[in-house]
């Protein structure tokens, strides 16, 4: 009977050392998937930081090209009125107006 006892004992510690085992197999693996996940998310908010500063670079360049744009419309008007004051006032002809006039809007 002593030697029943004995074996079920010993089984039932090799039982518990391979389940034992098992679980931390299991719980590295689960831990090696945590943490490959975790890198994956890291690299993905990487990558949308990295197009979000690009779309911003991309905004800032063409708000400056619109507002070179501008700069340049205001300087064709400013010069259009100029030259519509000098035509009213008799400074230049009407020939001269339109050649200058058509010089000017096509800078635009």
């Amino acid at each position: 009977m002593r030697g029943r006892w004995a074996a079920f004992a010993v089984g039932r510690a090799v039982s518990s050392s391979r389940n034992n085992a098992a679980m931390q197999q299991q719980q590295q693996q689960a831990d090696y998937a945590l943490q490959q996940q975790q890198q994956l998310a890291q690299q993905q908010a990487q990558a949308q930081q990295a197009e979000i500063e690009r779309l911003r670079a991309q905004q800032a360049q063409q708000n400056q090209n619109t507002q070179s744009s501008n700069s340049g419309q205001e300087d064709v008007t400013t010069k259009l009125q100029k030259l519509g004051q000098l035509h009213q006032q008799g400074v230049l002809t009407d020939e001269e107006f339109s050649k200058m006039k058509m010089q000017l809007l096509s800078q635009m």
